[in-house]
C-alpha cells in the first residue's frame, strides 16, 4: 500500500495543476476529515471527474471504489492497480478479496472512498434530478470496521453536459455493461464546490445491532448529503422531502 499510496501523490501533484486550469474547484468542510485513521468518505456521483475533482482537495491518500468493470478501460488499467482503487461487481456479489482489500485500508487508517449511488446516477442521465438509490455497502464497511463516516457533496457552478466522448460500440468492444455503453451524455464540470459535512462517528453505531446500525448509518448520511445539497441550492424543499420519505 506505501507504494501505491506514494503512486497515488505523485500522480496528484502531476495531474492537479492541469484539473485546476480546466476547472475552477472550491473546497468547503475539509476540518470534518480526519488528519489520520481509517474513515470513509461518501458523496453523490454525477461526473466522470468526480474522483479526481474530491481527490485535488482532500490532502490525505484515498483509496476509491470502482466498478470492476473500469479494469476494462484501456486508460484506467493500470492507474487502478497502481494507485489502490478496489474493484467491486456491480451485481453485489462481492469476492472475499475486495473485502479483504478495503477493510486492509480501513484497518491501516488510510481514507476508503465510495460513490453509494454507484453508476446509476450516470446511466439515469439526468443531471437535474435529485439522488439516486444509495446502495448499502458503505455502512456494512463502517459497522464492521468501526470507522467514522464522512459525508460529502459535490455541487456544480457552472457544466456542460456534453456528448459522451468515447462512441455507443467502442464501449461494447470494451466489455462494459450495457447500460453503461448506452449512456448518451455526461457532465463537463467549468466550476463546482465539494463541500464536506461533520462524520458520523462509531460511537454513534457501534453497540448498535448490525440491522439496526446499516440502516442508521445510510439514513443519517444521506439526510447529511441532502442538508448540505439544500445548504448550497442544489436542492430544493420538494425534492429534499421526496429523497426523504422514498
Amino acid at each position: 500500500m506505501a507504494d501505491q499510496k506514494q503512486v497515488f501523490q505523485n500522480i496528484k501533484m502531476i495531474v492537479k495543476p492541469f484539473l485546476n486550469l480546466m476547472v475552477s474547484i472550491e473546497k468547503k468542510g475539509l476540518q470534518h476529515i480526519p488528519d489520520s485513521g481509517g474513515t470513509i468518505l461518501v458523496g453523490n456521483h454525477r461526473s466522470d471527474m468526480d474522483p479526481f475533482i474530491v481527490a485535488s482537495v482532500v490532502p490525505r491518500y484515498i483509496s476509491w471504489i470502482a466498478a470492476e468493470y473500469t479494469q476494462r478501460i484501456p486508460i484506467f488499467k493500470n492507474l487502478i492497480r497502481e494507485t489502490g482503487v478496489i474493484p467491486m461487481d456491480i451485481s453485489g456479489n462481492v469476492s472475499v478479496s475486495s473485502i479483504k482489500k478495503l477493510m486492509s485500508v480501513l484497518r491501516s487508517g488510510e481514507i476508503l472512498g465510495i460513490f453509494p449511488e454507484g453508476h446509476d446516477y450516470m446511466v439515469q442521465n439526468d443531471f437535474s434530478a435529485p439522488m439516486v438509490s444509495f446502495h448499502s455497502g458503505f455502512a456494512i464497511f463502517a459497522y464492521r470496521a468501526r470507522v467514522p463516516v464522512v459525508p460529502f457533496s459535490i455541487i456544480p457552478i457552472e457544466e456542460e453536459i456534453e456528448a459522451m466522448p468515447v462512441p455507443q460500440q467502442l464501449r461494447q468492444l470494451m466489455g462494459l455493461p450495457e447500460e453503461v455503453s448506452a449512456i448518451p451524455q455526461r457532465a463537463n464540470y467549468k466550476k463546482v464546490k465539494v463541500v464536506f459535512g461533520p462524520g458520523l462517528q462509531p460511537e454513534e453505531f457501534k453497540e448498535m445491532k448490525e440491522k439496526e446500525a446499516l440502516q442508521h448509518i445510510q439514513q443519517k448520511i444521506r439526510n447529511s448529503m441532502l442538508s448540505i445539497q439544500m445548504q448550497e441550492g442544489l436542492l430544493t424543499a420538494n425534492e429534499d422531502l421526496l429523497q426523504t420519505t422514498s
